[in-house]
């Protein structure tokens, strides 16, 4: 007789590890694209300055004194003090000869910049920032690009809206996902379960080591995930000396690595391994009290 193999074949767990690891870093690309798209709307939104035209009678000292007051109060980023000869150069930059030669001939007013701080560039806030800073003593005129400012408002709030729906939409697969992953895996494993039930051993016994294991595969899954989201979010354009990237991809890679702070990425993983881990332990719980339940005769 041929001598055959009695003992029964370990569980291959890498299936179950690999679906859960795919899912693990498509919700950590979700939240990594919401964390550097917040980023990236806060600079630009801040790129948008108010410009402040000083009258004939201010001098340098005026302005500079003007300028540390402005620095103080809670709503200024930082202020850019603009000379009569920056002005001009700034105007050549954005304007045809013709209205340069006009503007050369005239003296401009000395300026200053101011950048507000994202969470105060609103267009409301903005237009009483505007009033107030007219009234004050020396100013001649304040200016500054309304109807960009609330286009560009409008168009965050909206990209906000569908980044967030999208995190939901993709919590929700992800947990039916998970699920389906953790099914599968107690699935294989029907007829040991049935069997253990059969010899009168309890639900608890049954369930916990299922349990137990899935867990393991998520904690597994995690750093697989981690891993593949730290490769292509910061690996890649560091790896790239040659340029392989297209000028476009590495510019978008860099803004979104310069704008992710590092603590919200840690903690936001954390929540997306924690979620992970509650999921694969709930759904093998499911999926074994699913088999306790179910008639020797509906396991085939």
């Amino acid at each position: 007789m041929e001598p055959t193999d009695s003992k029964r074949r370990k569980p291959n767990g890498w299936p179950s590890i690999l679906s859960l690891s795919s899912v693990l870093f498509l919700l950590g690309l979700v939240g990594f694209s919401i964390l550097g798209f917040q980023g990236l709307s806060e600079r630009l939104i801040e790129s948008s300055s108010i410009d402040v035209y000083f009258d004939e009678s201010s001098s340098r000292d005026d302005i500079s004194e003007f300028q540390r007051s402005l620095e103080r109060e809670e709503w200024v980023k930082a202020t850019k003090f603009i000379s009569r000869e920056e002005g001009l150069r700034q105007m050549g930059e954005k304007f045809d000869a013709d209205l340069m030669t006009y503007a050369e001939s005239v003296n401009l007013p000395l300026s200053i910049e101011v950048y507000p701080k994202a969470k105060f560039a609103v267009p409301g806030i903005l237009s009483v920032k505007v009033k107030e800073l007219r009234r004050r003593a020396g100013v001649e005129d304040v200016l500054y690009q309304k109807i960009w400012v609330e286009q560009m408002s409008q168009n965050i709030k909206r990209i906000q809206i569908g980044l967030i729906a999208l995190a939901v939409l993709m919590t929700l697969v992800s947990a039916g996902l998970i699920q389906s992953a953790t099914r599968l895996g107690i699935y294989s494993n029907r007829f040991i379960i049935k069997s253990m039930q059969l010899v009168g051993a309890t639900n608890g016994f049954i369930v916990r080591p299922f349990v137990w294991r899935f867990i393991k595969y998520a904690l597994a899954a995690f750093p697989i995930a981690a891993g593949t989201l730290w490769a292509i979010i910061y690996g890649i354009p560091s790896l790239d000396p040659a340029g392989l990237l297209s000028g476009q991809a590495a510019s978008l890679l860099a803004d979104f690595n310069r704008h992710i702070i590092p603590w919200q990425a840690a903690a936001m993983m954390g929540c997306i391994g924690l979620f992970g881990i509650l999921l694969a332990g709930l759904g093998s719980w499911m999926s074994t009290r699913k088999y306790l339940k179910a008639k020797i005769e509906n396991l085939y």
